[in-house]
């Protein structure tokens, strides 16, 4: 199973009409961890699964989601409720709670990817307004594979290629 995760494109639509036309096919499920700034039924927008950010203003998108592929099931956040500036563990004791076995969560605008209890945690970046160490990249978003023994996680640029420095394997508890 794959999972296509992008995050806080804040209004920019080419984007992610890019990222779809490159790979809806290619993936099981779409997610988008808010501050998209465009409504839920914009043609951008109708393929993803994804939650309200802290600048998606009178947009009708909850502010978590749970959902279930291939009995992977996903905890999406935009983290801005959740204190993801400044820990996960909020993140990890909500995931347990909803037995989720992975966690996609924004705000932050800067990539990060951990496994702790057991639980795949996953910040795609920015794909528009990146910060962080690796914002010289100029944006990002993550393909997470899912097998029954790793979560295989892979981060890519705005052109939609692969950053090799930007791989990363977790074996399934």
């Amino acid at each position: 199973m794959k999972a296509l995760i992008v995050s806080d494109n804040h209004g920019d639509q080419k984007i992610l009409k890019e990222i779809q036309d490159e790979f809806a096919t290619q993936v099981d499920v779409l997610i988008h961890c808010g501050d998209s700034e465009l409504p839920n039924d914009s043609v951008e927008m109708t393929h993803f699964q994804a939650v309200k950010g802290n600048n998606d203003w009178g947009l009708n998108y909850p502010p978590q989601l749970t959902l279930t592929v291939e009995d992977t099931k996903f905890l999406v956040v935009h983290g801005d409720h959740d204190q993801v500036n400044y820990s996960l563990t909020p993140l990890m004791l909500k995931a347990q709670s909803l037995g989720a076995q992975v966690v996609c969560y924004g705000h932050t605008h800067q990539l990060a990817v951990s496994m702790d209890a057991g639980i795949l945690f996953i910040n795609p970046g920015s794909i528009s307004l990146p910060r962080g160490e690796y914002s010289r990249i100029g944006g990002t978003f993550a393909l997470v594979e899912i097998t029954k023994k790793q979560f295989i996680v892979d981060y890519y640029n705005r052109n939609c290629s692969p950053i090799s420095e930007l791989h990363f394997e977790f074996n399934r508890s």
